[in-house]
């Protein structure tokens, strides 16, 4: 569990950054309602950060993340050594899978990001992933992978405060059911996403583990439900569970 924040403004900041990242742009107003924090705390840190450029205030009154925080969000990405270690993994994987895309996330503390994507060339599916977002933890195979192979205790606590809102008629609703699907990862040793996140995707997660058998990340591909049929999704699986192995076995080298 973190440890409790210090300078509680710096806490209330990151929490407006959030709010931002989640619904991209908000009035004030709106984020005095979804934060919960003071009125005047609100309008002080977003004055404050669009004289940085971590904000742009817009000309209709919303505000949104900016190129500071790209900066940074690039600085920090570079900076991380699995990026370019498992960069050559995940090409190989594009190349190998008739998919859309393929991804790489970690998890961090209660939440899950994507480290790196790979977008096949012969796609003609947008898919809406990006580097740095935040994954769901209830609907997509990647988070899902990710949460199973969490500390029992730690992944409790997750659990009972996710939005088990569907995205599809196929989602997860409840914690109890989720419960059930990362007992059902740990034990197969993968996650899938049948249509959770969009009708016409499918996608396939793996765990990575380092020499102690502590969780790396995960690697996903996704796929049209055309592509992805229930015939080939063992190759698919097996091609999956390889490439973490070897992903690991760099990983130690």
């Amino acid at each position: 569990m973190a440890s409790k924040i210090r300078v509680p403004a710096l806490e209330r900041a990151l929490n407006i950054l959030e709010v931002l990242q989640k619904h991209h742009r908000c009035t004030i107003s709106e984020l005095i309602s979804i934060t919960g924090l003071p009125r005047s705390s609100v309008y002080v840190l977003v004055d404050d950060m669009v004289k940085l450029r971590l904000l742009r205030q817009n000309s209709d009154k919303t505000v949104q993340l900016w190129m500071k925080l790209v900066s940074l969000g690039n600085s920090a990405s570079d900076s991380l050594d699995l990026k370019e270690m498992i960069s050559p993994y995940l090409d190989k994987l594009i190349s190998s899978v008739d998919c859309l895309a393929v991804h790489f996330g970690i998890m961090d503390d209660d939440k899950a990001y994507y480290v790196l994507k790979r977008t096949s060339s012969k796609s003609g599916m947008r898919i809406l992933s990006r580097e740095g977002a935040e994954v769901s933890l209830v609907h997509s195979a990647l988070g899902k992978c990710l949460l199973a192979y969490q500390d029992s205790m730690l992944r409790e606590r997750i659990v009972t405060t996710l939005d088990y809102t569907p995205a599809t008629a196929n989602s997860i609703t409840s914690p109890e059911a989720l419960r059930k699907e990362l007992a059902q990862i740990r034990n197969r040793g993968y996650a899938f996403d049948n249509a959770e996140v969009g009708l016409e995707l499918r996608c396939i997660a793996v765990p990575i583990f380092d020499l102690d058998n502590h969780l790396i990340g995960s690697i996903s591909v996704v796929g049209t439900i055309n592509n992805f049929t229930t015939a080939k999704l063992p190759s698919i699986i097996d091609l999956m569970k390889r490439s973490s192995i070897s992903i690991s076995s760099g990983l130690m080298l």
